[in-house]
């Protein structure tokens, strides 16, 4: 249960939770939305979320104490939910806010959905419910515009700069580049995994599944049940040039709702005639940053370098022993905004600088 309760947290915590406020009054809904793309729409196994007034008077998330024997809990300190007369699995409470599991139901169309606590039944809102309600979870930062992503092979997420501060590392996708994404609402799995008990094997979904980055198809390689309502898919990104590319997921041709998007970084292509040491490819443009070491500056010291909002990498080393000159002209181009060519090997190496007159 802890393995489950951390990787769910941590998908689910970068969601947007509301403050909480206190209220003793009975509960009112006001929506119920998809918890992921917060738009209408629900399907079994899909994280919901319940908005209104006077939902819960405490606020919290379920913990290890809330489960018995492997089953989820239907109740948060007294606070109950039903989807179609049947218990939902409650994760999160708050005076104006539950996020809930929808449970295990055939039903299809116009479902009720309530609210009880301790202060009394709340009104009943109904909501469409169908065999699928696919949605990417979203980064709450930057205005919820980008999917929760990996890379899949170092796990970083896949963010713009500075998305977390500058503390965090965060890596933008390239063309060819296997990610990781997450969802809800993505439907039946092969194993037939209960709604209602912690997920201990992962298991494939039984839908066909499209994925379009970008407006092109990406190559799914996997796309299954790995937590409670929680869905992984490891995608292959098509070939797109550099910027933000939307995502779509689409299960037996109902389509994911809200916005969600990816930041791509297309690696400049080889350059001609080139001399030895090879060059792979060259940046330029205005420098936008330039990071330090806090160690002592030698030879081929790591450095980082953004040209036009392109990142020359985190361990990149600068092939000249004058490493501190060359910082301190990059410090001044970004000061006078003057315009810079970078051009580095294959192996990452910048191995050619140069001043392009404005």
């Amino acid at each position: 249960m802890t393995n489950h309760n951390r990787l769910l947290r941590s998908v689910l915590a970068l969601a947007l939770f509301p403050a909480a406020t206190a209220s003793a009054a009975a509960p009112v809904i006001q929506s119920v939305v998809n918890a992921a793309s917060y738009q209408p729409g629900i399907a079994s196994a899909t994280w919901i979320a319940i908005q209104g007034t006077g939902l819960a008077t405490s606020t919290r998330v379920w913990a290890g104490g809330d489960f018995v024997s492997g089953t989820l809990p239907t109740a948060l300190d007294g606070v109950k939910v039903t989807v179609n007369n049947k218990p939902a699995f409650v994760y999160f409470v708050s005076p104006t806010q539950i996020n809930a599991l929808a449970p295990d139901d055939t039903a299809i169309g116009q479902v009720p959905v309530v609210v009880t606590n301790s202060q009394g039944t709340s009104n009943t809102v109904t909501s469409n419910k169908q065999t699928a309600s696919p949605a990417l979870f979203n980064y709450s930062q930057l205005g919820g515009r980008y999917s929760v992503t990996q890379a899949a092979a170092t796990y970083e997420l896949v963010a713009p700069p500075n998305t977390f501060g500058q503390t965090v590392r965060t890596v933008l996708a390239q063309p060819g580049e296997n990610l990781i994404l997450y969802a809800t609402g993505l439907g039946p799995v092969a194993s037939g995994q209960p709604t209602g008990q912690l997920v201990s094997v992962p298991s494939q979904i039984t839908n066909p599944i499209v994925v379009l980055i970008g407006g092109q198809r990406a190559t799914v390689q996997y796309a299954g049940l790995i937590g409670s309502g929680l869905y992984q898919l490891n995608v292959v990104v098509p070939d797109l040039p550099s910027g933000d590319a939307p995502i779509v997921i689409s299960i037996n041709g109902t389509a994911s709702t809200g916005a969600a998007f990816v930041p791509i970084q297309r690696v400049p292509g080889p350059v001609g005639n080139q001399t030895a040491p090879p060059i792979t490819g060259c940046v330029s443009g205005q420098v936008d940053s330039v990071t330090y070491s806090v160690s002592r500056l030698s030879y081929n010291q790591p450095d980082e370098v953004s040209i036009a909002g392109t990142r020359l990498c985190a361990t990149c080393a600068i092939k000249s022993p004058l490493y501190a000159e060359f910082t301190s002209r990059m410090e001044k181009s970004m000061g006078q905004r003057k315009k810079v060519e970078a051009c580095y090997d294959k192996q990452g190496n910048v191995v050619q600088v140069r001043l392009i007159r404005p």
